[in-house]
């Protein structure tokens, strides 16, 4: 039993030994970050959501609450 444990615990040691190894293999120029993409001009604050939705959404709410 207590072999089969320390058999058990060198392979694990070994695989991570291993992937190590590939890790710092690997070329350090082609690990190097992207660059950080260039701002939009004129684009001071640009919103994902419709400012229709969100007013629909206001309205949508102010009804609720009034009819509640």
């Amino acid at each position: 039993m207590a072999a089969q444990v320390i058999v058990s615990k060198t392979f694990l040691l070994v695989l991570v030994i291993a992937a190590f190894a590939v890790a710092s293999a690997q070329d350090s120029e082609s690990m190097a970050p992207a660059p950080a993409p260039g701002m939009d001009a004129g684009a001071g604050f640009s919103s994902p959501v419709s400012g229709a939705i969100v007013g629909l959404s206001l309205v949508v709410s102010l009804f609720g609450l009034l009819k509640h």
